[in-house]
């Protein structure tokens, strides 16, 4: 579980270099090792990502990143719905 997937800065080219990572994995099942120059193969893993809307210091995410992900939107809750 990713817990405020959006809070990456947005570098000087417009990416999110932790949400391209993420988004790599998701695409191809690995990550790649710049060391040691080997593939990293992720196995029976389901990303869940967590992330409030864009706002203060979040980010909107990529299509690209979000395209993996089924989206869930809960609305605010008064207090006579929570009791």
């Amino acid at each position: 579980m990713i817990d405020d997937v959006n809070m990456p800065a947005i570098d000087e080219y417009g990416a999110q270099p932790p949400i391209e990572l993420m988004r790599q994995f998701c695409d191809l099942g690995f990550i790649y090792d710049r060391e040691k120059h080997f593939k990293l193969r992720i196995i029976d893993t389901t990303p869940v990502c967590i992330a409030a809307p864009p706002e203060g210091g979040r980010n909107p995410m990529t299509p690209r990143f979000t395209r993996h992900f089924h989206m869930l939107s809960i609305p605010n809750s008064n207090e006579d719905t929570l009791l």
